[in-house]
């Protein structure tokens, strides 16, 4: 009510704006006075992540606002809009206090009063997720009730005489109602928590909702939509059953973590000059909806104080640790990325536009494998990841950790083996591979830049000796001498290799029907053993 200037734009404290982003949006209503509201892009730097929005750079008429609006094209936080004071003021459209989630609230009653708005898609606000923020401090339960909260109160401005017939009537707002009012219920309710689920129900049956008649003679409703209404017929407790019974096949829980893709971890001790290598090239990402985890052995070189000054981590801790894994296991504590990343001191990402590549083709497989320049002194070359993990790979190499996003639940579940000091990454993902089936995918992006100069190049031998007792444990070598000629090494790993090209064709086998099956299991296991006997 304190604003006297034409137009009003939000700005959140910490958030901060471009330098041409008010005269960028005014612009757009010098050249169309009618435009009531400007929206521009945005860009999230933080641990969270939404898409930017990708809606054509034009006008949009109240029909195209209230389809976007209501299916999440256009954001719903009131920051990086500029509207008019005047229409704010005739539409009574004023934030409503005491509930989280007011932006909700406002955006969506302010898209059933717009007339014409404008898309801006260069980005000009810069939005901040620090921990503990109202985003990010509070559990999924108390925000869902928040947002049923949200909810009641915009059914209630529908619904009066501050909107239209043709809004009411909206097909769009409708399922948006619909999905909400699906989800609010039925997530608690496939939980166990009846109770919760029983009153949200109850509070629903109260409101002033689409008359029974609307919904019947709307051609557009689909005839299971409409025999979905019939609750509303019943009491409150058979309807709160039938309810319950019709869409509990409907209800799917949404992956909350997915908005937020990535956890980086980096890990250090003593070595302040590659931190000061690696934190700038993670800060440089133009991919910014990621999470970034430091964790420190307790350095007495100044790592501490330059993690101090360095506002954009959000966990960071300087204290002893038993070794590099009990440090990597410290970070997945705090990860709450879909997939992490480590990116140790001294190791960077290969450009800027790393993250914003590989992001999109993290589509779920357990393992992805991008590409690694290596620097060895004076000499660098690329590693491009392998296609699929062979045992061959595994007994010969490993994917590079540095270029590997692995999925924070595997991690989590598996942790790193605190009693070796070099190869736990490789353990991890040849564990995975040979006894859970992980899945994994090469993505094509260059991801890292890795220095050739820590103790797993430095101490081959220590490295050989940790790999030989993984070998013998994961496959049953602990007969076969690690000392042996070259030539009865290689025997050994060819009759690895048949043994587990038998286990491929068993597999195989067992698809087949009974009589198929136990031929091709029979045929094979004589020749292998045989191939075994001579060989």
């Amino acid at each position: 009510m304190a604003a006297r200037g034409r137009y009003v734009y939000f700005l959140d404290s910490d958030d901060y704006i471009s330098t041409d982003c008010i005269s960028l949006l005014y612009s757009k209503i010098e050249e169309d006075a009618t435009v009531q509201m400007v929206v521009g892009n945005y860009k999230i730097i933080g641990g969270l992540y939404f898409n930017p929005m990708n809606l054509p750079q034009r006008s949009y008429t109240s029909e195209e606002i209230i389809k976007y609006q209501f299916t999440y094209n256009i954001y719903t936080m009131a920051w990086n809009k500029l509207v008019s004071r005047k229409f704010i003021i005739d539409n009574g459209l004023f934030f409503q206090e005491g509930i989280i989630h007011e932006d909700n609230l406002w955006s969506f009653c302010t898209a059933c009063c717009l007339d014409k708005i404008a898309i801006v898609l260069k980005p000009t606000y810069n939005y901040i997720i620090r921990s503990g923020s109202t985003m990010t401090g509070n559990d999924a339960e108390f925000h869902e009730g928040q947002l049923f909260e949200v909810m009641c109160s915009f059914v209630d401005f529908l619904f009066s005489d501050r909107t239209s017939a043709r809004v009411k009537s909206n097909l769009t707002i409708y399922i948006y109602l619909q999905n909400e009012l699906r989800r609010l219920v039925m997530r608690p309710y496939s939980e166990g928590n009846i109770r919760l689920a029983y009153e949200r129900y109850v509070d629903f049956r109260r409101w002033k909702f689409y008359p029974l008649s609307f919904i019947f003679s709307n051609r557009k409703i689909g005839i299971g939509q409409k025999l979905s209404s019939l609750h509303r017929l019943l009491s409150i407790e058979s309807g709160f059953r039938l309810y319950c019974r019709q869409n509990r096949n409907k209800y799917k829980v949404s992956n909350d973590i997915s908005r937020m893709k990535v956890t980086i971890i980096t890990i250090s001790y003593n070595n302040l000059n590659g931190l000061k290598r690696t934190i700038p090239s993670v800060l440089a990402q133009t991919y910014t909806g990621y999470e970034y985890i430091v964790i420190d052995g307790g350095s007495t070189d100044g790592s501490k104080e330059y993690l101090q000054s360095q506002e954009r981590i959000d966990y960071w801790v300087s204290e002893p640790d038993t070794g590099v894994y009990n440090a990597m296991n410290k970070g997945l504590e705090h990860a709450h990325g879909e997939y992490c990343i480590f990116m140790n001191s001294g190791d960077h990402f290969f450009s800027a536009l790393s993250l914003e590549q590989a992001v999109p083709l993290l589509q779920g497989a357990d393992f992805y494998t991008g590409g690694t320049i290596c620097i060895d002194g004076d000499k660098v070359y690329s590693w491009l990841p392998p296609s699929k993990i062979t045992l061959e790979l595994m007994l010969k190499g490993a994917l590079s950790h540095q270029a590997t996003f692995s999925k924070t639940a595997v991690l989590k579940r598996h942790k790193f083996n605190e009693n070796n000091k070099i190869v736990s990454d490789w353990e991890l993902v040849f564990d995975e591979w040979y006894y859970n089936k992980c899945t994994y995918e090469a993505i094509t992006p260059m991801i890292a830049s890795f220095y050739m100069d820590g103790i797993s190049n430095t101490d081959k031998g220590l490295d050989k000796e940790e790999r030989k007792k993984v070998i013998d444990r994961i496959i049953g070598r602990k007969k076969v001498k690690y000392e042996k000629k070259n030539g009865d090494e290689k025997k050994e790993q060819k009759r690895i290799r048949r043994r587990e090209k038998l286990r491929n064709k068993i597999e195989t086998a067992m698809k087949k029907d009974p009589i198929a099956r136990d031929w091709k299991i029979i045929r094979n296991g004589f020749k292998f053993l045989i191939k075994d006997i001579f060989n």
